[in-house]
């Protein structure tokens, strides 16, 4: 078993989820593509390639294509010469393994960032005291002939 994979089973991953929570990997593609379009999720600047996966030499592409370009599944399916449903279903194993992985991860809301910090107290809100800037002379400027 990967370590990413026993790290999200162990439920260690970092946050709480809710009971009503939907995971990344469980997402409508759409709902995904729409919440990295509004940068929910985050999404690599660069694909990658997961070449144990059917398809490794166009899957990034179809992923870059959907995610990115807007395009749909059927139109991937008429440029890659496979049917819709295949498009899809190559899709959701990157976006299951992506996320496994940690390539996709939700953006933290800044509602609840801030909720967080004033849970914290006080103590977390303040700024450290600032450092005072060196005080020039003015008679060091002067240039002497």
């Amino acid at each position: 078993m990967p370590f990413s994979q026993e790290h999200l089973e162990n439920g260690t991953n970092g946050h709480v989820e809710s009971e009503d929570a939907v995971t990344i990997p469980e997402m409508n593609l759409r709902r995904l593509r729409s919440a990295i379009q509004n940068h929910e999720i985050s999404f690599p600047s660069q694909v990658p390639v997961f070449v144990c996966q059917s398809r490794s030499d166009i899957q990034w592409r179809m992923v870059e294509l959907y995610f990115i370009r807007n395009w749909s599944c059927a139109a991937l399916g008429g440029r890659y010469g496979v049917t819709m449903e295949r498009a899809r279903q190559v899709i959701s194993q990157w976006v299951r393994r992506a996320a496994l992985l940690g390539y996709l991860q939700e953006v933290p809301a800044l509602a609840a960032s801030v909720a967080r910090l004033y849970e914290r107290g006080p103590s977390a809100m303040t700024l450290p005291p600032a450092i005072p800037s060196p005080q020039i002379e003015s008679d060091s400027l002067l240039l002497t002939a």
